[in-house]
């Protein structure tokens, strides 16, 4: 249902632009609620799903992962962010649209606008992290909770972006569809592997994945408020 929600919205832009319309109405009404406070807050929450922390996340995923012996994890976690490089940069190349106009833009992007990368990687990179310390808890309440936080920070990437003006609300859900269906993809083939196929590579240090997360924690949020500090 994903890929097909993504061609359908590359169908309407491609031969109708259709779409043009509702998009606009929608960016002009998201503009509306602009104020200082919150234009800071979503520069902040834009940021997470730079290319810099993203490869900083991945960075340090990899290696923190690979510490625990969840190798099988850091490999999805690598190839996800690749193949979301190289779709993403391809899709923009195919379509060809142009971004929201700049002066309606908090901020300078360059390159085209469909589909919108920050929001791609927010499902494919934060969704995949979501899963990963869904699976390391048994508590139900806990599993919610921890999906209700990723699922709300995907939210919240996305919508910046058309906070900021600088995507068309179809780019924000064209992400999300397409990035939405590479992660089942990746989370089904985890749950095969870790269910009929390799039990044995299951092993790991719990210590050494909670001391991960606090390292994971702090690292990233020092990576996060250097580049905002930078970006100001």
């Amino acid at each position: 249902m994903s890929v097909l929600f993504f061609l359908k919205i590359v169908d309407y832009y491609v031969d109708k632009d259709g779409l043009y319309l509702a998009d606009q109405a929608i960016n002009q009404m998201v503009g509306q609620i602009r104020s200082p406070v919150l234009n800071q807050l979503m520069k902040a929450i834009t940021l997470t799903a730079n290319y810099q922390i993203i490869g900083w996340g991945l960075f340090l995923g990899v290696v923190l992962l690979g510490a625990a012996n969840k190798w099988r994890y850091a490999w999805a976690m690598l190839i996800s962010v690749c193949v979301g490089i190289l779709f993403t940069e391809l899709t923009k190349m195919f379509i060809g649209r142009p971004r929201p106009p700049i002066e309606n833009a908090l901020m300078v992007e360059n390159g085209m606008s469909f589909p919108s990368g920050h929001s791609y990687f927010a499902i494919v990179f934060y969704g995949l992290i979501t899963y990963f310390w869904i699976k390391h808890f048994k508590d139900k309440k806990i599993k919610i909770i921890i999906l209700i936080l990723g699922s709300g920070l995907c939210f919240l990437i996305g919508l910046s972006r058309i906070y900021l003006g600088v995507h068309w609300t179809t780019d924000v859900f064209a992400g999300f569809m397409s990035s939405l269906a590479w992660l089942l993809v990746t989370i089904l083939y985890l749950e095969y592997k870790n269910r009929y196929l390799e039990r044995g590579s299951n092993r790991f240090s719990k210590k050494m994945i909670w001391i991960g997360f606090w390292l994971f924690t702090w690292l990233w949020l020092s990576g996060l408020g250097w580049l905002f500090w930078v970006e100001k």
